[in-house]
C-alpha cells in the first residue's frame, strides 16, 4: 500500500488510512485522555504520512514506524499541556503572569544551584559533566578516571536527591527540564 501510495494513489492511502487511523485514535486517546487532541495528533500524523510518502524508505515496517511516531506525538501534546498549565489567579492577566513565572523559575534555580552545590564534589563534578557539559556517561567515566557504574550511580542519586529536595517547587518533569536545559 505504502508503494502505491508513493505512486500518488489515494485510493491506497484511503485504505492505509482507514486501516490504521482508528487504532492511532485510541492509541493517542490511552495517553492523551481528550478526543479532540487525540484526533488532532492523530489526523496530523497521517496528513503527514501523505506529505511525505515519497520520502520514506519503501521497505519501512509501516504499523511500528506509524505507532513509533504517534507515541511521539503524544508526547509532544502531553508536553503542550504541561506547559500550558496556568494558577487561576493569573489567568487573563498576562503581565502578571509573565512576572510570576519569571520569579518561580529564579527561585527554582536558585533552589537548584543551591542544591547542586551542596552535593559532594565527585557527585556535582560528574552531574555537572553530565547534565551542564553534556559529557557521555562513558565519557565522564574517562575524564574523572571512575567506573561507568560508579558515574551512573553519581547520575541516579543526584536525580533522586533533586526529585525529593525539589519536588515543592514544581513537579518532576519541570525538574527534569530545568536539569536538562538549564
Amino acid at each position: 500500500m505504502l508503494e502505491e501510495c508513493r505512486k500518488d494513489n489515494t485510493r491506497a492511502y484511503d485504505v492505509l488510512f482507514n486501516r490504521y487511523s482508528g487504532k492511532l485514535y485510541y492509541y493517542a486517546l490511552k495517553y492523551i485522555r481528550n478526543e479532540a487532541q487525540a484526533e488532532e495528533a492523530m489526523m496530523d500524523l497521517m496528513f503527514w504520512l501523505w506529505d511525505k510518502r515519497h520520502q520514506l524508505d519503501p521497505g519501512i515496517q509501516l504499523a511500528p514506524y506509524l505507532f513509533r511516531a504517534m507515541k511521539h506525538a503524544v508526547i509532544k501534546v502531553l508536553t503542550r499541556q504541561q506547559t500550558a498549565i496556568v494558577p487561576l489567579d493569573f489567568a487573563g492577566d498576562t503581565a502578571v503572569e509573565d512576572a510570576a513565572h519569571r520569579l518561580r523559575e529564579n527561585e527554582l534555580t536558585e533552589r537548584y544551584h543551591e542544591k547542586l552545590n551542596s552535593l559532594s564534589q565527585q557527585r556535582q563534578k560528574v552531574f555537572r559533566l553530565s547534565r551542564h557539559d553534556d559529557l557521555s556517561h562513558a565519557e565522564i567515566a574517562k575524564e574523572m578516571n571512575l567506573s561507568l557504574f560508579t558515574v551512573k550511580n553519581h547520575i541516579k542519586a543526584s536525580l533522586a536527591y533533586f526529585r525529593t529536595e525539589l519536588k515543592d517547587y514544581i513537579d518532576i518533569t519541570g525538574i527534569l527540564l530545568l536539569i536538562f536545559f538549564s
